[in-house]
């Protein structure tokens, strides 16, 4: 039963492995997220990060913005804007936003997105 027990373990942990290398995704969790598998061509520039005073710019070099999400760690929505003018760089506010780890969304008018790591300090 030990032996059978440890087999299935190993198993599940080669398929994980494999369905992660199949989607890009790295060990380091530095991969791709969702349907970004063209997220190179996306330069997206997010600055200062950590975000400091509750306020960032957000910059896309080669397309327009979109729309942008932020999500907290539990994947609850808490900020979202929805471009219909072409803009390329956006000062961001978050006033409202307790001190913590956000995921931002970025989404192109191509339908490229990114996702990256936002770290919310009060800067005090």
């Amino acid at each position: 039963m030990k032996k059978f027990l440890i087999s299935f373990l190993l198993m599940v942990a080669v398929f994980c492995l494999a369905v992660r290398a199949e989607s890009g995704s790295k060990p380091d969790g530095s991969g791709t997220m969702g349907n970004e598998a063209a997220f190179s061509s996306l330069d997206v520039k997010v600055f200062p990060n950590p975000v400091l005073n509750k306020q960032f710019t957000l910059e896309l070099s080669n397309r327009y913005l979109q729309e942008i999400r932020i999500t907290n760690i539990v994947g609850m929505q808490v900020y979202y804007r929805k471009f219909t003018a072409p803009v390329t760089k956006y000062q961001v506010f978050l006033d409202q936003l307790p001190d913590g780890i956000y995921l931002l969304k970025v989404s192109s008018s191509e339908n490229l997105a990114k996702t990256v790591k936002l770290l919310v300090r009060s800067g005090k």
